[in-house]
């Protein structure tokens, strides 16, 4: 086999993934643990969808029994109640939220089912598949999440942005910014259909099974 046939077998696969995980990786970070300003509309919409933990929270209260799911109601009405009136105190303070709502507001605009969840499982799917994929470790499938989660983020956030100009006439932000988006498709999609290559733990662990 030629050195040319060898990169691309598995030099390629092994740049791919070190290409991907510089894009997801800090896009996953700055969407969880960065912040900014909401208007007044969208911080209600995103407050009347609660949270995951909230969401969790209500599926455990419908399988407990009656009288501890009422004991349980009144302490949350009380801590709601305290919540909304620390809100109302804070004035334009409780408008800053995680970025990771501004996807969540496009989805739910989009009619997707449980823009909440899906929000959330992009954005962890971006920083915990950042890290697994730099180690080649199931690889195929956290690539397949990246292209999903890839290809919402493309069609909800970057194209609207970048619709409305021909290419040659988009600033060198939003060049930047479809540029990375598509490169994060195509390389989810290279590595889901060629896998993560020889250096990579899939191939340490799972080679090793097949052959034994």
């Amino acid at each position: 086999m030629s050195l040319s046939q060898n990169a691309s077998l598995e030099l390629a696969p092994l740049f791919a993934r070190i290409v991907l995980a510089a894009i997801v990786l800090p896009a996953g970070y700055v969407s969880i643990f960065r912040t900014s300003n909401f208007s007044n509309q969208d911080a209600a919409r995103i407050e009347a969808m609660g949270s995951p933990a909230k969401m969790i929270e209500e599926s455990v209260e419908k399988i407990k029994p009656v009288a501890l799911r009422e004991e349980t109601q009144s302490e949350s009405d009380k801590q709601d109640k305290q919540t909304k009136d620390e809100s109302e105190k804070s004035g334009a303070g409780a408008n800053t939220m995680r970025n990771l709502n501004h996807f969540v507001l496009r989805l739910d605009d989009c009619k997707v089912p449980q823009p909440l969840i899906v929000g959330w499982v992009c954005a962890i799917a971006e920083l915990v598949g950042g890290f697994v994929l730099l180690v080649g470790l199931f690889t195929r499938w956290f690539a397949l999440l990246l292209f999903i989660g890839g290809v919402f983020h493309i069609w909800l956030m970057t194209w609207p942005q970048v619709r409305n100009a021909l290419p040659w006439e988009w600033q060198q932000e939003k060049m930047h910014l479809f540029a990375s988006a598509l490169t994060a498709i195509l390389m989810s999609l290279s590595l889901l259909l060629t896998g993560p290559g020889r250096f990579s733990l899939d191939r340490l662990i799972f080679a090793k099974h097949q052959a034994d």
